[in-house]
């Protein structure tokens, strides 16, 4: 697939951009073209294709901290799929297309293909963002009303990277309806369904 638009293709270019995420209007085929050549992560949003910033150390380490947290919660419950962030969520009511720093699926994994090779997700049941300053508006803005419009997600966590504080926004059964709760301590527990999240987990060796 072809585009003409001058984007950024290698990690070393998009860092002559500075911090922050940058935006290039462009349509969603533009977007997909570009996902086979971008060697970081990108995202798709309302006309708009969002070159995502680089990561600081604390959002890795509380990356890597909750991947672990979740593959050791989840060992023996076969139902439940773990990504990363190289997986994307495609929500194609809104042609929308993010990639969270993880997700998980309950059941069998429902996939859109972008292109040959190219997957996205459809029906996460958890989605886990660590918020940055350049992206708290967002994430707490469209992209958070984007993931509400997700039929199969029942939870949606969102982790700061300054302090122990998590908020976790929770659907209401049989609802559009959520309801969120803030965690802000390393001794709390975050339920998930059958399974929970320890703060002390997560910001594991963080230095709080």
């Amino acid at each position: 697939m072809e585009t003409t638009l001058a984007i950024p293709a290698t990690l070393a270019e998009r860092l002559q951009l500075g911090p922050g995420e940058h935006r290039i209007a462009g349509s969603y085929e533009d977007f997909v073209a570009w996902l086979e050549r971008c060697d970081y992560p990108v995202e798709y949003e309302n006309g708009n294709i969002i070159l995502m910033g680089i990561a600081s150390d604390e959002h890795e380490q509380i990356v890597a901290n909750l991947i672990y947290a979740l593959v050791r919660q989840l060992i023996g419950k076969t139902e439940y799929k773990r990504y990363g962030s190289n997986r994307h969520i495609f929500i194609e009511s809104l042609s929308k297309a993010y990639s969270p720093d993880a997700s998980v699926v309950k059941g069998a994994p429902q996939p859109f293909t972008y292109a040959p090779g190219k997957e996205a997700c459809t029906n996460p049941w958890l989605i886990a963002e660590v918020v940055s300053p350049s992206s708290r508006n967002r994430d707490f803005g469209e992209k958070l009303q984007g993931y509400k419009a997700i039929s199969s997600l029942f939870y949606l966590l969102y982790l700061e990277q300054d302090r122990p504080f998590a908020t976790l926004f929770e659907r209401i059964p049989g609802t559009a309806r959520w309801r969120s709760t803030d965690y802000d301590a390393l001794d709390q527990s975050l339920p998930l369904g059958d399974f929970k999240l320890e703060m002390g987990d997560v910001y594991e060796n963080l230095g709080f």
